[in-house]
């Protein structure tokens, strides 16, 4: 008869799966609301002040979610018809459902990031993307866009000292730069520098608190007075400025940021000891450089299956991942999930590789 802990889903398909604490419980349901237009509401001038101490910012808005942060951050600093420079496999150029294009009205330029290197986009990447003309045109580039952490390779990190280099570069050459800092707690606590260092050299970042934060919704947006005062024009024609009752939502961000950091650090040593675990397995390949905070990147190229055949088969096992592409699977680590669960997930994986040519379907 299998354990009852045996029967648990381990889902490592994502760090937005998180549920809210019961701290955080506790703080919604004594929220006291209030209109948040009119800077109103407690929870939510808390919230914001607690975010522009924590990252040396101006101001700050209130969004939905982080594409939408993301995205109120392209229209802001950039007018439709311009060139927006970002590394090619970023999130906003391939998992926010193209709103720079079909939205925004922007022209995309993607620059390959140095895998060696975390997928980070070097300097004389970023000025020939910038030069490059042809027919005698060159577009009007506007802005510059960061990822941190950079999900498409794993989680890596930027450094405060890259960051300061590459924007250096790009304001040089009059371009705007917003930082896509999702999971920039992750990379503080990777790094162990505060969020300030990290997002100082940009001008605007958009910062998720529903993923490895735990809190139930919501997304930060901190950049200038200036920059936000333009920001929340376009936040009210997309209907992101309209949260009225966003005190029950910002009552649990506050906890998010003053609280969960130690988590993170638990999320990222999991994730480290997983890696170690099924990088032994025939058939699997860890670039264990890019194991720096809780995404582990498993390439089963080798073990010629297919990515999602071998989902299957482990969800069959009560373990969920995420296929990145054909033969790549994303495994996220976040609080839900303890070091039994490492070992049951990694002991899954094995199992499922060595079942090739054994009629499993894989």
């Amino acid at each position: 008869m299998a354990k009852e802990n045996d029967l648990r889903l381990i889902d490592l398909s994502t760090d937005a799966r998180t549920l809210p604490t019961d701290e955080m419980w506790e703080a919604m349901r004594r929220a006291e609301l209030g209109w948040v237009s009119r800077g109103e509401d407690a929870s939510v001038n808390a919230l914001l002040a607690r975010i522009q101490e924590l990252t040396g910012k101006e101001a700050a808005i209130l969004l939905p979610s982080c594409t939408m942060a993301n995205l109120i951050a392209l229209m802001t600093h950039a007018s439709r018809g311009d060139q927006v420079i970002l590394e090619e496999s970023s999130h906003i150029a391939w998992s926010e459902g193209w709103g720079i294009c079909s939205i925004a009205g922007l022209l995309p330029k993607g620059v390959q990031g140095a895998k060696e290197k975390g997928g980070r986009i070097e300097a004389d990447d970023l000025i020939l993307a910038l030069e490059e003309e042809k027919f005698s045109h060159r577009p009007k580039s506007a802005l510059l866009c960061l990822e941190n952490t950079n999900n498409a390779y794993g989680g890596t990190v930027l450094t405060p000292a890259y960051t300061s280099d590459i924007c250096g570069v790009a304001r040089e050459r009059g371009l705007a730069i917003h930082l896509d800092g999702a999971r920039i707690f992750n990379a503080a606590a990777a790094l162990k520098q505060p969020v300030k260092s990290l997002v100082e050299p940009v001008d605007s970042v958009a910062i998720n608190l529903n993923k490895g934060l735990s809190a139930p919704e919501g997304a930060l947006l901190c950049g200038s007075q200036a920059f936000v005062q333009r920001a929340r024009v376009i936040a009210k024609a997309l209907g992101g400025d309209s949260m009225h009752k966003a005190g029950i939502i910002a009552a649990a961000g506050v906890i998010a940021l003053n609280n969960m950091m130690e988590q993170l650090s638990e999320d990222h040593r999991r994730a480290r000891s997983f890696a170690e675990a099924i990088q032994g397995i025939p058939g699997v390949e860890v670039d264990m450089s890019s194991v720096q905070t809780n995404i582990v990147m498993a390439d089963i190229s080798a073990s010629g299956l297919d990515g999602r055949a071998v989902l299957q088969q482990l969800e069959k096992r009560n373990v969920a991942g995420y296929l990145n592409r054909a033969q790549l699977i994303r495994f996220v680590f976040h609080r839900h999930i303890n070091d039994e669960d490492v070992a049951r997930a990694a002991a899954a994986l094995a199992e499922v590789i060595g079942f090739k040519g054994k009629g499993t379907g894989c």
